[in-house]
């Protein structure tokens, strides 16, 4: 991937040590922004003055926990979460999100675990970088988000190598990948998707998750995505006006 780092417009002394030091550890080349000459196909990793955001061609990744946010207030006015429901948790679990993303699935989930943890698999490692700054530096947020994203854990792996090379046990799985057919009204999806790995989930690597799981497997998917078809789950719930469903593996 062709990748350089720079900041923001004009930006304070902070920023460019902090973009210094992450283009070395990156091992990719510091640009200061006056001189940055965009070009089709690059990531550009900018940091800004209030956290980390990535731009590649016409699209730009940033972390917000605003989706978290309107789940669960969804959640406190009696609306179904259909991803709750389906990972059935009491609250003390270990919880391994095979693919972050934006965190905000993780988040929601951390909620719910006043006891337990969130372990979450991010392959691209601009997409961890991003979110993995933006939960260090949540503000402006309700408390129960600055409290949920202490219970998470980001590493940077490939779920499929994660799941068949791991000697710990979660008590819960939960993947959702890109979706086969991705729905048009959905920007953050969108903004998300030239960073992230688009491969879909195989029935072998559900056996795998299946190994490490003590409770169940959870796999997010819109209704007419193929793993359906490909895998007998013990049961799909979810949303007919949505199109997305969870199947639900109990091991």
């Amino acid at each position: 991937m062709q990748m350089i780092v720079t900041t923001s417009h004009k930006p304070e002394r902070r920023q460019v040590v902090e973009a210094l030091e992450l283009a070395r550890r990156l091992k990719v080349r510091y640009v200061s922004r006056r001189h940055l000459v965009r070009r089709k196909g690059e990531t550009v990793v900018v940091v800004e003055s209030k956290g980390i955001s990535a731009l590649k061609d016409d699209k730009r990744l940033f972390f917000h926990p605003s989706l978290a946010v309107i789940r669960r207030s969804n959640i406190k006015s009696g609306e179904r979460d259909y991803l709750i429901e389906s990972l059935s948790l009491n609250g003390d679990e270990s919880v391994l999100d095979c693919t972050l993303g934006l965190g905000s699935e993780a988040i929601l989930i951390a909620h719910f675990l006043t006891k337990g943890k969130v372990v979450g698999l991010e392959k691209s490692k601009i997409v961890q970088i991003v979110v993995e700054d933006g939960i260090k530096r949540v503000d402006n947020v309700p408390k129960w988000v600055a409290e949920a994203v202490k219970r998470i854990e980001i590493l940077n792996a490939d779920y499929k190598e994660y799941v068949r090379s791991t000697k710990e046990k979660f008590d819960c799985v939960y993947v959702d990948p890109m979706f086969e057919h991705p729905s048009c009204n959905s920007p953050a999806m969108d903004n998300l998707r030239p960073f992230v790995d688009n491969s879909t989930v195989d029935v072998s690597d559900l056996e795998f998750m299946k190994k490490i799981a003590r409770k169940r497997v959870v796999v997010k998917a819109r209704w007419n995505d193929s793993i359906f078809e490909r895998y007998e789950f013990n049961r799909v719930m979810g949303s007919p006006k949505s199109g997305i469903s969870y199947g639900v593996i109990e091991v």
